[in-house]
């Protein structure tokens, strides 16, 4: 058995860490130099983990979820995967996998769901986002530069779902869990949600011209220039003025 050159995976996150800074990419995958570490979203995560649950009881009796309804799409819980494949594009170790076409690299990215266009037959590309804001802004307007990677986060998606020969639907979905329920008075072990459904037109055409350049930064000796977006080298550019 010929084992996989785990150098030449290449996951979402750290294609959009490219995109972000490649000086900070090319230092952390160059030499070893970490960015400043962020905590984790473990409230995020547990809100996740019971939305595929939720999906999953739907998936199995092939019935849409009320969201769905609620926003006139005539959609379903894709329901033709086996679940092993379905738990094996939901790992975060594994996922959805395909080779790019322009570089030498295995893209990866561990997805959240899949759901099923009924009236065109295609894949649907989503993320679940949990969130409280009173304001919830449209991410596809944002110009946070964190609203701009989840843009890119359904791109990605999209582009290993048709490498794999999935037909994919033109337009991705995020369904948003917004904790900021004003008619919530008091805590009472529960907090209240707003679930939206906000749809972005996809875009794929750029991602293997990203990944050459990509590559071409991992094979130079010399360190690229910082991010527009990147608040670390930002900072640091700052710092030294004192």
């Amino acid at each position: 058995m010929v084992k996989k050159d785990k150098s030449l995976r290449l996951s979402r996150s750290r294609w959009d860490s490219f995109i972000k800074c490649p000086k900070c990419f090319y230092l952390k995958e160059k030499h070893n130099i970490n960015p400043p570490s962020q905590p984790g979203h473990p409230i995020n995560s547990r809100v996740d983990a019971l939305l595929k649950v939720e999906f999953d009881q739907l998936r199995e009796k092939g019935k849409p979820h009320p969201i769905f309804k609620e926003y006139n799409v005539n959609f379903i819980p894709y329901n033709k995967l086996d679940p092993e494949v379905l738990a094996r594009y939901r790992n975060n170790f594994k996922g959805v996998e395909a080779k790019s076409k322009k570089t030498k690299y295995i893209l990866f990215g561990s997805l959240d769901d899949l759901w099923f266009n009924l009236d065109t037959d295609e894949i649907v590309v989503l993320d679940y986002k949990a969130t409280s804001n009173k304001n919830l802004e449209d991410y596809t307007t944002s110009d946070k530069y964190y609203h701009k990677s989840y843009l890119r986060q359904l791109d990605f998606y999209a582009y290993l779902l048709k490498l794999n020969d999935y037909k994919v639907h033109k337009k991705g979905y995020w369904l948003i869990c917004n904790a900021a329920n004003e008619n919530q008075k008091s805590f009472k072990n529960n907090v209240s949600f707003k679930t939206t459904l906000l749809e972005y037109e996809l875009k794929t055409d750029y991602i293997e011209d990203s990944l050459q350049d990509l590559e071409k930064c991992l094979e130079s000796k010399k360190i690229p220039i910082s991010g527009d977006d990147c608040d670390n080298c930002r900072w640091f550019d700052e710092r030294k003025k004192y």
